[in-house]
């Protein structure tokens, strides 16, 4: 990757597991989670390249994933149940999705308007065993893509909406797969990435096709085009890079979330800035994000 670009750290707080992060191009907002923490943070990233913090939710209870679909309101996955979350704070939930054991992990909303959105084993020192990839459907009820993941992670659509990329961790495996968004039919999954040296987290796709994952105990961001060949990474001071999202009217910047968690003292003295939130300014190569969708609000399963 030529010019490799400078991470900037953002003066957010130091997070046990920053995840999630997502922009929003009606309101020129951005947002992530804190999963550990239950938390809901909720930005503006700032002319100076900075970000402004405009208010925190404390939802007291894990956080998988989190979207913004309307000026005031985010569709949440809270461990085992959908959310609603309005400006104030309030929630309505769903019936829990998610058996005993488990909780919803990331997600991603398809060209439809659809949630699409995976599960992980709470039990970290167990290998995961059917884990479960969601799609929640426009009249409410919940279908089943995948039944055997092992730990569901990042995901992200093409440019066309026409491929779903999807980060299995346990696996160290990003799959693909053929997505027809207008009949909801979903092509057999192949494994585009197998990593090595890494385990895969968070993924973001660019208007090229080309896929940006965060790297848990790798310490980067990797870039792979659409064939699955990789073109490099930008390193960051901080072990744990857990997700990212492309932000800003022109979609030419990352914002990376990162984690402290599993860091003893000497690692935390050594990355001072683990758990910050992370900006990448990728103008300068040239690349720009591909867009995103908005939930399109439906009853929550009751």
């Amino acid at each position: 990757m030529p010019a490799t670009p400078e991470p900037r750290a953002l003066p957010t707080d130091r997070y046990v597991l920053g995840e999630g992060p997502q922009w929003d191009a009606g309101t020129g907002t951005v947002s992530w989670i804190d999963v550990e923490e239950g938390l809901l943070v909720v930005a503006r990233p700032m002319p100076d390249a900075g970000i402004e913090v405009l208010r925190t939710h404390d939802l007291g209870e894990r956080v998988g994933f989190a979207t913004r679909f309307g000026d005031a309101k985010f569709l949440v996955a809270i461990e085992r149940r959908l959310a609603i979350v309005d400006a104030l704070g309030e929630v309505t939930t769903s019936r829990e999705l998610v058996p005993d054991g488990r909780r919803f992990n990331d997600g991603v909303i398809d060209p439809l308007g659809r949630l699409l959105v995976g599960t992980l084993t709470l039990d970290e020192s167990q290998p995961g065993e059917g884990n479960q990839l969601l799609r929640l459907e426009h009249d409410g009820a919940v279908t089943v893509i995948d039944d055997d993941l092992r730990l569901s992670n990042g995901l992200g659509f093409s440019p066309a909406g026409d491929v779903l990329h999807h980060v299995d961790s346990q696996r160290s495996t990003i799959f693909a797969r053929s997505y027809d968004a207008a009949t909801g039919a979903v092509g057999e999954r192949h494994a585009l990435v197998e990593l090595a040296d890494a385990i895969p987290d968070g993924l973001a796709v660019d208007a090229a096709g080309d896929l940006w994952v965060g790297l848990w105990d790798a310490s980067a961001v990797r870039r792979f085009s659409a064939d699955g060949t990789a073109h490099g990474d930008v390193p960051l001071p901080v072990p744990h890079v857990t997700s990212l999202a492309f932000m800003g009217s022109a979609l030419d910047h990352l914002l990376v979330t990162t984690a402290s968690r599993d860091l003893d003292a000497d690692a935390r003295h050594a990355a001072p800035d683990a758990g910050r939130v992370f900006s990448i300014d990728l103008s300068g190569l040239g690349v720009t994000g591909a867009p995103t969708t908005r939930w399109r609000p439906v009853p929550l399963p009751v």
